[in-house]
C-alpha cells in the first residue's frame, strides 16, 4: 500500500490544479466581470485616497466570483501608484472568520502585521491597521468572501462597520477599497436598508456557466494548466461532464462541481488501473457528487424501466461513448422486452419514454451533429453507474411483473 503511493499517476500531472482554491492563470468567460471591477476601482488606483470603493459580487456558487476577486488582487498587490504609494491586497473568507474581530485579524496578518490573538478590541485592531497603512503609505484592496455568513449575525453589524470604515477612523483619506462577495442575492436583500443603500450601486453579477463554457474551462485545466495528461481525457468525457453541469442543459452551471466530477472520475480510473478516464467513471463520479434518488427510479413506469435497462446495457458494451442513437436503443429495448416476456411498445411510445426520462433528468437526449450519418436523437445516461443501475432495474422489473405490472 505504501509503495503504491510513490508510483507516478498515469492520469494526473498536478491534481492541485483541480482544487477549488486554485486560481488559474487565465480566467475564461469572466472578462466582462473583470472589466467592470477594474472600472469601479480605477479612481481608487489612479488617485489613491480620493474615493471609498465598495463593490459587491452576486451569483451562485462556482460561478467565478472568488477567482475574479483574487485574480484582481494578484494584479493590484504591490502596485506602485503615481504618488509613490503601494497598493496591498487582503483576502478574508467569512466562513472561517465570522466576526469583525477575526476579519480584522486576517486583514492585519495579510498586511504582515503582528496581530495579537486577544487583548485588543475590534476597534483597536481597526486603528492598528489604519495607522499602519497611513505610516507605510499603503492602500488596501480587501475581498470579504462568503459575506452571507455575516448577513444574519447581529443584524449585519460587522458589515455595517466595514461599509463605514472611513467614518469610524475619522480619516479624510480613503485608504481601503472593499469587494463583498455574496453567494445568494437573498442574503444581500436581508441586510438592513442602510447597509443595502451603501452597497447597491456597484454590483457585478455572475451567471451560472453554460455547457460550452464549462467544456472550455475543463479543457483549459487539462491543457493549459496541466492538471491531467491529455491522453487520459477525451472529448467524450469533457463534453459529458459539461452537459451534466451546464446551466443550459439542466445543471447548476457550477465550475467547482464540474472540476470535482473530473477529479473523482480520474481517481476511479486510477483505482481500476487504467490510464484513460471512461464515461462510466464520470457516471460513478457524478453519482457521488449529485446522487440520484433511488425513489425516482422506483416510481418510473414499467416501460421506462425496461428502456432504461436497455440503455444501461447498451452503454456498457460501448464503453468509450456516452450516447447512442435512439434507433439502436429501440432495438435493444425490444430484446429486453423479449427477455422479460413483455410485448414491446411502438416507436411513438418509446420516444415518449425518452422524453419523460430526459425531463426528470435521468437521461440526456439531443439531436446528433457533425460526424453522424443523417439526423437522429442521441440518448445518454450520465448520472448513474451502469452496473449498479442494471442490477437495481432487473430486481425492480421482476418484482413489478410478479405483481402483475403492465406496460403503459
Amino acid at each position: 500500500m505504501y509503495e503504491e503511493a510513490w508510483i507516478p499517476s498515469r492520469i494526473f500531472k498536478d491534481e492541485s490544479k483541480l482544487q477549488p482554491e486554485y486560481i488559474p492563470r487565465r480566467l475564461l468567460h469572466r472578462d466582462e466581470q473583470m472589466r467592470a471591477l477594474e472600472e469601479y476601482f480605477r479612481p481608487f488606483l489612479q488617485k489613491p485616497g480620493s474615493i471609498f470603493v465598495r463593490v459587491i459580487f452576486v451569483g451562485p456558487s462556482g460561478t467565478g466570483k472568488t477567482a475574479v476577486a483574487r485574480k484582481f488582487g494578484e494584479k493590484v498587490n504591490g502596485l506602485r501608484t503615481k504618488d509613490g504609494s503601494i497598493v496591498r491586497f487582503a483576502y478574508v473568507n467569512c466562513h472561517a472568520n465570522r466576526t469583525l474581530f477575526s476579519i480584522m485579524q486576517k486583514v492585519g496578518r495579510d498586511l504582515g502585521l503582528d496581530v495579537p490573538r486577544r487583548g485588543y478590541s475590534r476597534e483597536e485592531l481597526i486603528y492598528m491597521i489604519w495607522n499602519h497603512l497611513k505610516g507605510a503609505r499603503e492602500y488596501l484592496v480587501a475581498t470579504i468572501d462568503e459575506v452571507d455568513y455575516l448577513a444574519g449575525v447581529e443584524g449585519g453589524e460587522a458589515l455595517y462597520v466595514l461599509t463605514r470604515l472611513p467614518e469610524i477612523t475619522g480619516d479624510s483619506v480613503f485608504r481601503v477599497g472593499l469587494i463583498f462577495v455574496f453567494r445568494e442575492l437573498e442574503s444581500f436583500l436581508r441586510l438592513d436598508r442602510p447597509i443595502q443603500s451603501t452597497l447597491q450601486h456597484n454590483v457585478v453579477r455572475f451567471e451560472p456557466y453554460t455547457r460550452t463554457q464549462l467544456a472550455d474551462i475543463l479543457w483549459a485545466r487539462v491543457v493549459e494548466e496541466g492538471a491531467l495528461y491529455e491522453s487520459a481525457v477525451s472529448d467524450e468525457v469533457i463534453d459529458m461532464i459539461a452537459e451534466l453541469i451546464g446551466y443550459d442543459t439542466g445543471g447548476r452551471g457550477d465550475a467547482r462541481q464540474a472540476l470535482e466530477v473530473l477529479e473523482k472520475a480520474g481517481r476511479i480510473a486510477e483505482r481500476e488501473g487504467r490510464s484513460v478516464i471512461l464515461p462510466e467513471d464520470v457516471r460513478e463520479a457524478y453519482s457521488r457528487v449529485m446522487p440520484v434518488s433511488k425513489e425516482v427510479i422506483v416510481n418510473l413506469k414499467l416501460g421506462e424501466k425496461l428502456l432504461l435497462l436497455a440503455l444501461a446495457r447498451l452503454l456498457q458494451r460501448k464503453r468509450f461513448v456516452s450516447k447512442v442513437p435512439i434507433g439502436l436503443l429501440e432495438l435493444e429495448y425490444q430484446e429486453v422486452c423479449e427477455e422479460f416476456g413483455v410485448e414491446p411498445r411502438r416507436h411513438t411510445a418509446v420516444w415518449d419514454y425518452v422524453r419523460n426520462l430526459h425531463r426528470i433528468g435521468i437521461v440526456t437526449a439531443e439531436r446528433s451533429g457533425k460526424g453522424q450519418r443523417g439526423r437522429t436523437t442521441l440518448v445518454g445516461l450520465s448520472a448513474i453507474p451502469l452496473q449498479e443501475l442494471e442490477r437495481e432495474l432487473i430486481l425492480m422489473i421482476r418484482r413489478e411483473l410478479k405483481r402483475g405490472g403492465q406496460l403503459e
